[in-house]
């Protein structure tokens, strides 16, 4: 989380070759963190194989997706820097800092109000209206300076699907053997 303040920061104080040089550094982060996203997910689907929960299955689907769009999102990002699009470019660096929040939130929820997100289930579903809520204000706010750009209603439309889908997808004989294929690469 500190890396895109100091982004911004390096920006704001006109230290362009500083923002560069951690951008490009910050591409070895990003490997680092689809990768062990990868590999934590694998973990949490063979965890106690003899307890089957579709709950693992929705976690394969919402995890793999994010993480693929996590990575297009940066692909992206280094494209409009390159055109010179800043706008754009920071936008779609946001988006890939929202990504990975989606998990943080559950987890913050599950922890300090279990009262009202007893579990994995109710707190993943309440993770996914925080994140429609925080974008549909992002976009809100563009709407007033006058300037939506995609981005943010492309996340916001990705967490809608992924929230009306999480558990037809889930349920679905198909994805549940990708997903334990998924989870037995490598093993």
């Amino acid at each position: 989380m500190l890396l895109p303040i100091l982004q911004g920061w390096l920006i704001k104080t006109r230290r362009r070759i500083w923002h560069r040089r951690f951008g490009w550094a910050s591409l070895a982060l990003a490997a680092v963190v689809v990768l062990s996203g990868l590999h934590v997910l694998q973990t949490f689907m063979l965890r106690n194989l003899d307890d089957f929960q579709v709950l693992r299955i929705k976690f394969v689907y919402l995890d793999l997706t994010g993480l693929f769009l996590f990575s297009v999102f940066l692909g992206l990002a280094i494209w409009a820097a390159r055109r010179r699009d800043y706008p754009l470019h920071l936008r779609l660096i946001a988006c890939t800092a929202l990504i990975p929040l989606e998990a943080a939130i559950e987890r913050l929820l599950i922890n300090s109000v279990p009262f009202l997100v007893p579990d994995f289930d109710a707190g993943l579903y309440a993770a996914l209206i925080f994140m429609e809520v925080t974008l549909v204000v992002l976009i809100v706010g563009e709407w007033l300076w006058r300037r939506v750009r995609w981005p943010f209603p492309f996340l916001l439309s990705y967490y809608l699907v992924m929230h009306a889908t999480l558990t037809p997808v889930a349920e679905h004989p198909g994805f549940q053997a990708f997903a334990w294929g998924f989870a037995r690469i490598g093993r």
